[in-house]
């Protein structure tokens, strides 16, 4: 009985498979390393965004010029604000992933959020100076944010300076606590009409009835 022989398997073949899943592999990387490059506008996603409410009174200045003058207490807080397919932190994904100006918002309100909780922990009144800082590279402009979005999630990376008391005048916030609403004015006073006497009667009281004559 001859013994059962395994053939080698072909060289050739075997060049064949590596090149396939090398192209495989090729094919895989590119989408795994999605990195799209934005630049957001500031105020337009702060309206699409809950930033306004998170921030409450703070007031919150891009750009570096808006840090000149001010009281810094804290200096170049790095905050990575990054945000999800998910819109929780347990659950399924999104059933359409958002566009990437949508996770742009979510990444950019976790960082402001980040930056609030470092503020409020620090006793600042404002945060300044704050510049897009993605990989250590810094983006300064006083209406745009850089955000960085992949397949699944985006980043946007800031880098601000907490501040307490004024910040210069001269400086207009892109995101600032709402102006105070005026109280009602006071009614005016209305002075009391003065007491009058009533006018006398225009008429003659009826006389009283005779008496009758005794019989």
């Amino acid at each position: 009985m001859n013994p059962l022989r395994i053939q080698p398997f072909p060289a050739k073949a075997t060049a064949i498979a590596a090149s396939i899943a090398a192209a495989l592999l090729g094919l895989a990387g590119p989408a795994q390393a999605r990195n799209v490059r934005l630049m957001e506008s500031v105020a337009d996603t702060a309206r699409a965004s809950r930033v306004h409410d998170i921030l409450g009174n703070l007031d919150m200045r891009f750009g570096s010029d808006s840090a000149r003058g001010a009281n810094i207490i804290r200096r170049d807080v790095v905050v990575k604000g990054v945000g999800a397919t998910k819109l929780d932190d347990v659950g399924e994904d999104d059933r359409v992933r958002p566009r990437d100006h949508e996770l742009c918002a979510r990444a950019f309100e976790d960082a402001v959020t980040q930056l609030a909780f470092a503020a409020r922990g620090a006793r600042a009144t404002s945060i300044v100076g704050v510049v897009s800082n993605y990989e250590g590279n810094v983006f300064d402009d006083p209406t745009h944010f850089e955000c960085h979005a992949g397949a699944l999630k985006a980043a946007v990376t800031l880098r601000a300076q907490l501040a307490i008391g004024p910040v210069a005048p001269g400086v207009v916030p892109v995101i600032s606590p709402p102006a105070p609403v005026a109280p009602p004015p006071a009614p005016i006073p209305v002075a009391p009409e003065p007491d009058i006497a009533p006018p006398p009667p225009t008429f003659q009281p009826v006389p009283p009835a005779p008496a009758p004559s005794p019989n």
